[in-house]
């Protein structure tokens, strides 16, 4: 099995879904107005760091959180993904052997000082939730790929909100990054061996695409 931040997420969130939607392909998560909102901004953001696109005008207010982006020291790249295996070597995101998967929205890797920045944009309307691990997965993988690397410094862009997120990593912290996503993703082995799938009750009940489930039912 291969797993990503967001499955692992959707795992903890709900078993449920994540097995209707990810294993038995039941069910697909249809896109909102707030997805393709978040997908046109990504999109925007990538152009001006890639190519130096101007913003379009209605995204101009965010020019001060992408313009330091563009404007980073050392080697640019924009959505690339990543993977790793279950040996902790790097692979390719299609690999068949892969473990995990992540695509960074901005990497900038610095390879004289050997620091690497991540960065994810966020378009919700808080940042009450702000979840760094996210961060520490993609530092993870960064420090994987490039031997060289010695800390990563990521950031959480609440463009929206007008929040930013820190976090930093150091190779140090690398092998209890692998154990924590390690021990994350056998809860879902775990699962798959026992076969129980128990649904989670939340706020998110409403927005499931697993319209069978007795908690999708109970907020039509």
């Amino acid at each position: 099995m291969s797993y990503s931040y967001s499955s692992i997420k959707q795992f903890e969130n709900c078993p449920r879904q994540y097995h209707e939607v990810k294993i038995l392909k039941r069910y697909k998560s249809q896109d909102t107005t707030a997805t393709l909102y978040g997908t046109a901004v990504h999109k925007a953001f990538e152009d001006h760091v890639k190519d130096g696109t101007p913003l379009p005008p209605s995204y101009e207010r965010y020019a001060k959180f992408v313009e330091p982006l563009a404007a980073m020291q050392g080697e640019l790249r924009c959505e690339e993904k990543l993977g790793i295996r279950g040996d902790f070597t790097p692979c390719g995101f299609f690999d068949t052997d892969v473990w995990f998967r992540g695509v960074p929205d901005y990497l900038a890797l610095n390879h004289d000082a050997g620091v690497a920045r991540v960065a994810d944009y966020k378009t919700g309307k808080s940042s009450r939730y702000a979840d760094t691990a996210q961060l520490e997965l993609m530092a993870a993988m960064v420090f994987i790929h490039h031997p060289h690397i010695k800390v990563v410094k990521g950031v959480l862009l609440f463009v929206v909100a007008d929040d930013v997120i820190k976090a930093e990593y150091s190779r140090e912290a690398l092998p209890g990054i692998l154990s924590r996503w390690a021990g994350r993703a056998n809860a879902i082995e775990t699962a798959t061996e026992s076969g129980t799938w128990n649904p989670k009750a939340s706020g998110l009940c409403g927005f499931c695409p697993v319209e069978a489930c007795e908690y999708q039912k109970q907020r039509r």
